[in-house]
């Protein structure tokens, strides 16, 4: 063998050496990042509960304080995330139940979206109805 076929063949394994990493190491980025958003909307779910109660009410406002930041790509979490926002903003507390209890349903289904779970077919009362309550 050649000093240039060695050369070629040393080059050829580095290359592809690096090129293996580089692909192994975005994999599992993506896959964490995706593994830290089902997380995330398993303790919104996990905690919804808690959003009339007087007491316990910090590991749901929490969890809800990481959505910008964990889903800060999904343009659709984002927006229904600000719009329950502003709805908890309302005055009229018949208003803000009425309104609120709309956004949270949408909230939570653009949740489910961003994560891939089909929740096309659930109605209202799937995501309202909780064990707990």
């Amino acid at each position: 063998m050649s000093i240039v076929a060695a050369i070629v063949s040393l080059m050829g394994a580095i290359i592809s050496g690096v090129l293996a990493t580089i692909i192994t190491l975005t994999i599992n980025h993506k896959s964490e990042i995706m593994r830290e958003k089902k997380q995330l909307v398993a303790d919104i779910f996990g905690y919804r509960f808690l959003l009339n109660k007087d007491s316990g009410v910090e590991k749901f406002y929490a969890a809800m304080n990481r959505v910008p930041i964990v889903f800060k790509d999904n343009k659709n979490v984002i927006e229904s995330y600000d719009y329950l926002h502003r709805c908890s903003l309302i005055n009229d507390a018949k208003e803000r139940s009425r309104k609120m209890e709309d956004a949270l349903v949408t909230f939570m289904k653009e949740l489910c979206k961003a994560i891939n779970i089909d929740c096309e077919n659930w109605n209202d009362s799937k995501i309202l109805n909780i064990f707990g309550a």
